[in-house]
């Protein structure tokens, strides 16, 4: 998503929408992440209470925000034809062989180091997005290169660390399921901490350094990425239960998904040309709760089918539901893969 309500003075904030949005964004979200998974991890009775409320209220409505940048218009159908019709099936197919030949054990670990990925390319494309909001027109011919790259690497340094961290530790369970970790020795671990840490201090001392000048572009990135570096740190280096570590991430990711995608549609509908109807009026400011209760509604609908289609698959060897309802996550990161790249050109990185 591009910068939607820049302030045009020089050194301003730059931020994506407006101010009260972003912060929503980045400090609401990151609150709410850390509320809920303190809940579940300092009284443990209420751990599947909270889990409940991501389930129902953000994740399941996460997945059905993702379609409705694929399958709200007749022209986004038939360009993203081939993720809604080919995609599912394909997905299913492979989801069903890593169970069938790999067992329980492999569709967990699967999930446990795919969505770690997914996750972190989510904050590597939302400090894209506020690299390019924050950009002088120079830095924005240079393909953001100078400014963008250390970002780049604090972003995706935390999570290497974490991930590592927790394949050291090889927890051998996630969520009650078997998780394989390759061996990891501390070394790895020591290394990536290391580029993580430096890389910070670098990023930090240059975001000061720009602070002292005057220079407030960058505030609104910095902010986003120093909450990414926070949740990170949380979930997978200072909660040593990996499941529970995982619930603080899990619901940063699914509330702020649901923000970004409203903003994005909100954007794209601003003209009332592409849309009409319920599609632009639920993306359009003040209209926030509307979109998020519409993802509930249809979310909700399609996972108690799928739950119920479940019950009357005959496979036993695995639980069907198991099955469908990673094929629904792993669809589902197929499709943000695709349709969150912008285009390569010479000029331009990609966010």
């Amino acid at each position: 998503m591009d910068v939607v309500d820049a302030d045009p003075t020089v050194g301003a904030p730059r931020w994506l929408r407006n101010r009260r949005y972003d912060l929503t964004l980045i400090v609401g979200v990151l609150l709410l992440a850390l509320l809920l998974g303190g809940v579940a991890w300092a009284i443990p009775g209420l751990f599947f209470a909270v889990l409940l409320v991501d389930l129902w209220l953000l994740a399941y409505p996460h997945v059905a925000a993702t379609y409705t940048r694929i399958a709200l218009l007749p022209g986004d159908r038939r360009r993203y034809r081939y993720l809604l019709l080919v995609a599912p099936p394909a997905v299913l197919l492979g989801t069903a062989g890593v169970a069938w030949f790999g067992g329980l054990v492999a569709l967990s670990s699967l999930y446990f180091f795919w969505q770690s990925w997914h996750y972190t390319r989510q904050s590597f494309g939302i400090a894209r997005a506020y690299g390019r909001a924050s950009a002088t027109p120079p830095e924005r011919a240079g393909g953001l290169l100078q400014t963008q790259r250390l970002v780049d690497v604090v972003v995706y340094a935390f999570p290497l660390w974490g991930v590592l961290r927790r394949a050291h530790e090889d927890p051998g369970t996630f969520y009650g399921a078997p998780l394989w970790c390759p061996p990891t020795p501390a070394l790895a671990v020591d290394v990536a901490a290391a580029i993580a840490l430096a890389a910070l201090a670098l990023w930090l001392l240059r975001e000061l350094r720009a602070w002292r000048r005057g220079d407030r572009r960058r505030l609104p990135q910095a902010l986003f990425v120093l909450s990414h570096v926070a949740i990170t740190t949380v979930s997978y280096l200072l909660i040593a239960d990996v499941t529970r570590g995982w619930l603080f991430i899990n619901i940063w990711h699914n509330a702020q998904y649901l923000l970004f995608v409203w903003a994005a549609n909100a954007q794209r509908f601003a003209d009332p040309e592409p849309a009409t109807g319920l599609a632009r009026r639920i993306s359009q400011p003040g209209w926030f709760a509307a979109y998020a209760l519409a993802c509930v509604a249809v979310s909700a609908a399609f996972y108690v089918t799928l739950g119920a289609a479940a019950g009357l698959l005959a496979w036993t060897s695995l639980p069907a539901l198991l099955i469908l309802h990673q094929t629904a996550n792993f669809h589902h990161y197929v499709v943000d893969a695709v349709i969150w790249r912008r285009p390569r050109t010479r000029h331009a990185a990609q966010g």
